[in-house]
């Protein structure tokens, strides 16, 4: 119904990532979920992530036939037009597979190295955001950052790896960390942790080792919003993703990359 007026890469990301939440519903009524493992025990994937996957594809395809598309699921189809379109067909599955409601569906729009588009929408909540540029749309939630600048003061999500090598690392990081902050949130869904950051519920978000379509909606939502988004590797050698607030990212950023962990 949207897709004869359309014009707006924020109003494409809205539709795909609709279109991948319905694909999810209607396994979920049909079933089965078909989980299976992808190497670690809590790297599932599902029918329904493929199926949303799909949809989510079809739906960009129809309206940007020469756009790039790198998917969690299918990997990567080339394009001629400049944008990339990155896609986590349901950003949460464990949490998914196991009921709860803390997954969502998740796209964004790269150009030359910057998200410049991007939408979430969480299925259980029925809510999303969806941006361009500077320009935020919204249903059945408030999009702003918090206010905090004191990173004591601040509520910090972790998102931890799914390399079980690393995971005793972040641990032991996460608890060097905790004095500092004023406590910390485990979410299991990157998209979610980010939209929470874009909603005002936490202050920022700290992943390790996520990949481009984690991260790629969200941060274009958060850089919407006048939040700032920070990819680097700590002293001792891990990658971390940093989104929120700019005062509370520069004092983790400077935090956690002098970490030896």
């Amino acid at each position: 119904m949207l897709m004869a007026a359309m014009t707006s890469l924020k109003d494409l990301a809205l539709a795909a990532v609709l279109a991948g939440a319905a694909a999810v519903e209607e396994v979920v009524r049909g079933g089965p979920l078909d989980v299976r493992s992808k190497g670690a025990r809590h790297d599932l994937v599902t029918e329904a992530d493929r199926r949303s996957e799909k949809a989510i594809i079809d739906t960009i395809r129809a309206e940007r036939p020469d756009d790039a598309i790198l998917g969690e699921e299918f990997g990567r189809q080339e394009g001629t037009s400049g944008l990339l379109w990155l896609v986590d067909p349901v950003d949460g599955t464990t949490n998914f597979v196991h009921g709860r409601a803390d997954y969502a569906v998740s796209v964004g729009v790269e150009r030359a190295g910057e998200y410049v588009a991007g939408a979430i929408y969480r299925p259980v909540f029925d809510d999303w955001i969806a941006v361009e540029g500077e320009e935020v749309a919204a249903g059945n939630c408030s999009p702003g950052l918090s206010g905090q600048d004191d990173l004591a003061q601040a509520l910090i999500s972790f998102g931890f790896p799914h390399r079980p090598q690393i995971r005793p690392r972040v641990l032991a990081l996460l608890c060097d960390l905790m004095p500092r902050i004023r406590d910390f949130r485990r979410i299991g869904s990157a998209a979610c942790d980010l939209f929470s950051v874009a909603t005002g519920g936490l202050d920022a978000t700290v992943g390790f080792a996520q990949q481009p379509w984690d991260v790629a909606g969200g941060w274009a939502i958060v850089r919407a919003l006048g939040g700032v988004y920070r990819r680097f590797e700590t002293a001792g050698g891990i990658e971390v993703c940093v989104a929120g607030n700019p005062a509370v990212v520069e004092a983790l950023e400077e935090y956690l990359r002098a970490s030896r962990h």
